[in-house]
């Protein structure tokens, strides 16, 4: 599976933004349950469209309660985090680094969790503690991040072992756990909320992509009629899903949230290829999605009837 254009660094880059089938679940007993949602377009949502300035791409990766939007974008040489709020626009790199790197979560108290570029190229991973940036990464792992933390501090993220196999984790009360899917040859995990349900992404030896939800140790599967490539990213109380598939017929890529066991799809605008990548406790998305050159652009949605 290895190749020129495969390696962990660049993998867990695709990772990061969703351009490779990913990971999940083994550690918990699982029961398979699968469960197809239908499309369900009565729902509207408004869409409006981000950029940070002077930037070439931008990609909100997550949202907390407040309406605060973190993510990463790219300035021509250096792709920096990001913090967006009420204050305005602040830059985050992570210290020694030159490289990159990209904020993916955080809570409702500010406390920040993401990926950097170490000095030998590798994904590391780091959480905010009072303020500071310190690592976070799984025990014995060659690299990896965290990418969700709720507001009870729990994490979820993705690792590589010494072999280079990815896994999912969770950091529960103070406790590292692996979660691999039976039979999935990688197991990404993106969202947990303050219910502890867990929503990632697995794949099989077929390159098919598959959602899943674990829950008090059980999983269901959850995958869209037609989807040929399925990521859940991320999940609120209420129990709204975001993320993104790949339109068997089309090849599109669009976004979805999933509802009450319905979906609707958000796009940006005129685009084939979005990426929903958080909800907030509000219903409030964030994504990013790619123009007719190929730059990312942001956006942020909400239910038309909010």
């Amino acid at each position: 599976m290895k190749s020129a254009d495969t390696s962990l660094a660049v993998r867990f880059r695709r990772l990061i933004y969703g351009s490779l089938p990913a990971v999940l679940l083994a550690v918990y007993p699982l029961q398979r349950d699968a469960t197809a949602a239908t499309v369900d377009d009565a729902t509207t949502y408004e869409v409006s469209v981000f950029d940070v300035p002077g930037a070439l791409d931008t990609a909100p990766l997550g949202i907390n309660s407040e309406g605060i939007i973190v993510g990463n974008y790219f300035d021509g040489s250096v792709h920096h985090g990001f913090v967006l709020g009420k204050p305005g626009l602040q830059k985050v790199d992570y210290p020694g680094t030159t490289t990159e790197t990209d904020v993916i979560g955080i809570n409702s108290q500010g406390q920040l969790v993401g990926a950097y570029i170490d000095s030998s190229g590798n994904q590391q991973g780091f959480r905010s503690h009072g303020g500071v940036l310190q690592p976070f990464n799984f025990p014995g792992s060659v690299s990896g991040f965290p990418r969700t933390i709720n507001n009870r501090g729990d994490i979820v993220g993705v690792f590589a072992d010494v072999s280079n196999n990815i896994h999912g984790y969770s950091y529960i009360d103070g406790s590292f756990a692996q979660i691999d899917y039976p039979t999935a040859t990688l197991t990404d995990v993106w969202g947990i909320n303050d219910a502890r349900e867990i929503v990632g992404f697995y794949t099989l030896a077929d390159g098919s992509a598959h959602g899943f939800m674990l829950s008090e140790g059980s999983s269901v599967t959850i995958d869209i009629p037609g989807a040929v490539q399925i990521l859940l990213t991320r999940n609120n109380d209420a129990g709204t899903i975001v993320g993104d598939y790949q339109d068997g017929t089309s090849g599109v890529t669009h976004g979805f949230v999933r509802r009450h066991g319905q979906v609707s799809i958000v796009d940006g605008p005129g685009s084939s290829f979005t990426r929903l990548r958080g909800i907030n406790g509000r219903g409030t998305i964030v994504g990013w999605f790619t123009d007719s050159n190929g730059n990312l652009h942001g956006l942020k949605a909400k239910r038309a009837d909010d």
